[in-house]
């Protein structure tokens, strides 16, 4: 596939998917800062007024997994209404010893058998590919001006999705571009109206602060919705916005969640250091795009194999750039935990590092400072 058009799509952090998996990594964020740090998995489901949450946890919590639940709802704007019910957050807690906490690095292994991918490019500052950060940026802008009052009739809850045409795999145009928002209050304007409004307020700022302009025959379109949006218009669950979490369909991926897994899960950090290493191939010039694959089985403490792909933009044979992320890159899983700072990088943020890691994607956010997206010497 080398001439196509590729769409990737974002929301924004009050979409009740990603308030799902903000739920759960604010609990694996509790769970690793409330006294010694826990092994946990935790999973959302939300609908209405109702929470369903799920976690198993490797010893006693010391924390209110509900109040951590209504706590990050109401920061995302869903705060209770006079005359209704309270959110009922719905348990079910089981104590599992088996998830533990830190290991000592040379004796954590892997758990369960997986395959991981990471990814990078040059097409953008942020080495992701250039749909998936046009629709975070537009996604973060709409929530932002939702918030910030732009109007008394958008919601922060809503979609943007970003066609881009390449040519050899390098972007040439942006194609098409959608906004899925909710409209509330008094507003009266037709779908064209608000796409005309949405578009010069929002959008072509964002596309002008990256340098880019739409094709002229651009499919702009808004699909707006009556209603605020959230949990009471649509359901919620962790884990089903993977491919936003990810590279946006550009790169592959595996069909596992990454927000509700503490550290030792290694389908959560295998992605991690397969992003580390790709990045780490195009931060030194080895290729203009690179994907690295690592395989693991239960039991081991490394990758059963390392394998890239450059689509043909390698500057060197691509089994010699195998073997110097081989040797330059330490992939045994314990490693991989105490060099990314994993089981401490809750603490030492300060304001809940995996839950705001799970609001606009895993990978290439100029907001946060994430230590797999920076490139190991090779």
């Amino acid at each position: 596939m080398r001439d196509f058009v590729l769409m990737s799509e974002a929301v924004t952090a009050a979409h009740p998917d990603k308030l799902s998996d903000q739920i759960s990594d604010a609990i694996v964020d509790a769970c690793l800062t409330s006294g010694p740090a826990v092994g946990c998995v935790a999973e959302c489901a939300l609908a209405s007024g109702v929470v369903f949450l799920s976690v198993r946890h490797g010893a006693p919590l010391t924390f209110d997994p509900a109040s951590v639940a209504r706590r990050v709802l109401a920061e995302e704007g869903y705060v209770q209404m006079a005359g209704e019910s309270p959110t009922t957050v719905i348990l079910d807690l089981v104590e599992t010893p088996e998830l533990v906490g830190p290991v000592d690095g040379g004796d954590a292994v892997a758990t369960r058998m997986t395959t991981a991918f990471g990814f990078a490019c040059d097409q953008t500052p942020e080495r992701m590919p250039l749909p998936i950060i046009c629709a975070r940026d537009i996604s973060l802008e709409l929530e932002r001006t939702a918030k910030a009052g732009f109007s008394s009739w958008l919601a922060a809850d809503a979609q943007a999705q970003v066609a881009v045409r390449f040519a050899n795999r390098k972007p040439m145009d942006i194609t098409g571009i959608a906004l899925g928002v909710f409209t509330c209050g008094e507003e009266r304007a037709t779908e064209d109206e608000l796409a005309a409004k949405l578009r010069k307020a929002i959008v072509d700022p964002v596309m002008a602060a990256r340098g880019l302009e739409p094709a002229r025959d651009i499919r702009f379109s808004v699909h707006p919705v009556p209603g605020k949006g959230g949990p009471k218009a649509h359901a919620g669950l962790t884990g089903r916005k993977t491919t936003s979490d990810f590279y946006g369909g550009y790169a592959r991926q595996s069909g596992s969640a990454l927000s509700g897994k503490d550290p030792s899960r290694i389908d959560r950090i295998a992605a991690y250091a397969a992003r580390q290493a790709a990045v780490s191939v195009v931060a030194a010039g080895l290729a203009r795009e690179c994907e690295v694959q690592l395989s693991y089985v239960p039991g081991e403490r490394g990758p059963a194999s390392i394998e890239i792909d450059c689509f043909d933009t390698a500057m060197k044979p691509e089994p010699e750039i195998s073997a110097l992320l081989a040797e330059k890159c330490d992939f045994r899983v314990g490693a991989i935990v105490e060099q990314l700072g994993l089981w401490t990088l809750p603490s030492s943020s300060g304001d809940g590092f995996y839950r705001m890691l799970s609001r606009y994607g895993h990978f290439g956010r100029s907001d946060m400072d994430l230590p797999w997206d920076r490139p190991v010497a090779l």
